[in-house]
């Protein structure tokens, strides 16, 4: 699985429990605004689309796993290391990711945990200038 697949996998009540994820809160927009960062596959145009609308809740989703939506956590912090692999998000540190958010990482199923593993590989690959 890949980030971009798994981003398309996601059903209606995942993408509904990430965009009320800051206590239903502007919900719809950040449906919307969410719906089309999965479709440039975890991308976010932070030119067109600014910062809060989807960023604030799939930021709230990639620190908190929460049991049973699994999926929900790891398409957030996909996002979100896919964007700090793209240069888009100059705001989150990968290290400071990692360290507070192993445990997460290390309970999610093996298929999940592979997309988020290949994603810090490729931005320590590409920090050391080596490419994947």
């Amino acid at each position: 699985m890949t980030l971009p697949s798994l981003l398309q996998s996601l059903t209606n009540v995942e993408r509904e429990f990430i965009a009320g994820l800051d206590y239903g809160n502007d919900a719809e927009q950040h449906r919307c605004a969410l719906d089309k960062v999965i479709a440039s596959s975890g991308i976010v145009d932070f030119a067109s689309q600014g910062y809060w609308y989807p960023y604030e809740v799939i930021e709230l989703g990639k620190n908190w796993l929460q049991e049973g939506h699994e999926r929900e956590y790891a398409a957030c912090l996909g996002i979100v290391l896919k964007n700090i692999e793209t240069g888009h998000d100059q705001s989150n540190d990968l290290e400071w990711i990692i360290e507070n958010q192993a445990d997460s990482i290390s309970r999610l199923p093996s298929e999940l945990r592979a997309v988020i593993t290949e994603l810090v590989e490729n931005i320590s690959n590409n920090a050391n200038g080596r490419h994947s």
